[in-house]
């Protein structure tokens, strides 16, 4: 390849990047302005799609945490707006289907990638982000145990992971300030090592439960019945089960006859303005968020990063006090045993050998597949689905 050439397409990746860029901010700034819906009526032929309604740009420091579960405020969405979010991706059994039905409806969503499986997975990381949607993280190994980590230890964790899904979309200007606490087991020196990064904290307003080894009918029915008591907020399901990506074309079909639209959600930066917004917004109706606490299928809300906070506990109660902080946080985790595969072992009953996985998860080295360390089930693209226990 001569200069020229190399020149050109130097010229050409450079203008790709920048237009690509530009258009988002117009985008923000014209729905932002004038309320022009994000996707045209149009949608792969189909008129009636879900679509898009528009695309909010929020200021990480301005408003850094959201989510009812655990904090006073949530995203400033209107009645009837969702915005839906995915956690413990990517995996290369689930995320491409799951990416395929929201194309479908031509919705986007927000995707909180763990590290050690935008690492391992890094084709499907990509694809998410290729595909317009919005890409937060999870931390590096999914720990469950932000709730006693010194701040430094949770620096630590966090960075790793958003090094990792930046690797994995190849720029940190891809990855967007937006975390979300493995388990929502927060505490005041997690809260603080994340405002010093100036990153969002996202909790949630309503749960599916997915993956709590339910049936696709009864992720639907929990998700849909939660967003009608709350009318507006932020859903959190898992691209790593199979439920999920059953129930989805139904939540998304509910979602649409009842008149909701979908927001997506974006950073506030330099190229993109962010959208103007009144301090009641960012609060839920008192009706709404009184109903919602009479929701007897949400009874079970996580608990407040000082209720939980154990950075400070000795040692000698490390174990009970964790126990304890699982238990509030997460009471119905235990029963959960559907789709679990009997691994481990070898022939003449000998145990296998598993290489370190820092996910929480171990590589099993015949199959390559993902192990969760703590409920061996195995997360394969050509096994049994994962039926993990964790948000």
């Amino acid at each position: 390849m001569n200069l020229t050439s190399l020149l050109k397409n130097a010229v050409c990746k450079g203008w790709t990047r920048f237009t690509r860029r530009w258009f988002l901010a117009c985008l923000v700034l014209a729905n932002a302005a004038i309320g022009v819906p994000a996707i045209g009526m149009e949608c792969n032929g189909k008129s009636d799609a879900l679509g898009v309604g528009r695309v909010i740009a929020v200021d990480p420091i301005e408003h850094s945490r959201v989510g009812t579960m655990q904090y006073p405020e949530t995203l400033p969405l209107a009645d009837h707006e969702i915005v839906i979010t995915f956690d413990d991706g990517p995996s290369p059994r689930y995320t491409g289907r799951i990416l395929v039905i929201l194309a479908a409806e031509c919705v986007k969503a927000t995707f909180f990638m763990v590290g050690e499986m935008a690492k391992t997975f890094p084709a499907e990381a990509r694809r998410v982000k290729a595909e317009g949607h919005t890409v937060g993280t999870h931390s590096f190994q999914h720990p469950f145990t932000f709730g006693r980590m010194s701040e430094l230890q949770a620096g630590a964790e966090i960075d790793r992971g958003i090094d990792a899904v930046a690797a994995a979309l190849g720029s940190p200007d891809e990855v967007a300030p937006f975390f979300r606490v493995p388990g929502f087991l927060t505490s005041n020196a997690t809260e603080a090592a994340l405002a010093s990064r100036k990153l969002m904290t996202w909790s949630a307003d309503f749960p599916a439960d997915d993956w709590k080894g339910i049936s696709s009918a009864e992720i639907v029915k929990r998700a849909i019945s939660r967003i009608e008591a709350k009318g507006r907020g932020i859903l959190v399901l898992h691209d790593i089960h199979e439920q999920t990506v059953e129930a989805l074309p139904n939540i998304l079909s509910e979602l649409k006859q009842r008149g909701y639209k979908i927001v997506q959600v974006v950073p506030a930066s330099a190229t993109v303005a962010k959208t103007q917004t009144t301090p009641e917004e960012w609060r839920l109706p008192h009706q709404h968020a009184q109903e919602a606490e009479q929701d007897s299928g949400q009874k079970a809300l996580v608990p407040s990063a000082a209720q939980i906070d154990q950075s400070k506990v000795p040692a000698s109660k490390a174990s009970e006090s964790q126990a304890t902080v699982k238990k509030m946080a997460a009471p119905s985790l235990s029963g959960i045993g559907a789709g679990k595969l009997a691994l481990g072992k070898g022939s003449g009953g000998r145990p296998r050998r598993f290489v370190s996985n820092r996910f929480g998860r171990r590589r099993h080295r015949q199959h390559g597949c993902l192990i969760c360390a703590r409920c061996r089930t195995a997360i394969c693209s050509d096994r049994p689905n994962h039926q993990g226990r964790n948000p």
